[in-house]
């Protein structure tokens, strides 16, 4: 199932969605782009976090995601069948 990314906003500045990159849901404004790898650590903060024992996802990071998912519903569930 494709993701339509106009389904969603700018984790950062609230306009429409138009890449996913690090992981968040951001515009093309370079800002926000930059933004988005500064959240996440850069290339391999992630993994930086978990070996840390702290969460993948920031904490400030959290309520955008919440409101993104109360904005479209919740996370579509896929159904798997043989």
């Amino acid at each position: 199932m494709p993701l339509n990314l106009e389904e969603y906003t700018c984790e950062f500045c609230g306009k429409t969605c138009k890449n996913v990159i690090y992981a968040a849901f951001v515009c093309d404004d370079p800002e926000c782009i930059e933004k988005a790898r500064v959240a996440r650590g850069g290339p391999g903060g992630h993994m930086k976090r978990k070996a840390e024992g702290k969460p993948i996802i920031p904490a400030d990071l959290e309520p955008m995601i919440e409101e993104n998912k109360k904005a479209r519903g919740g996370f579509p569930r896929t159904v798997f069948s043989a």
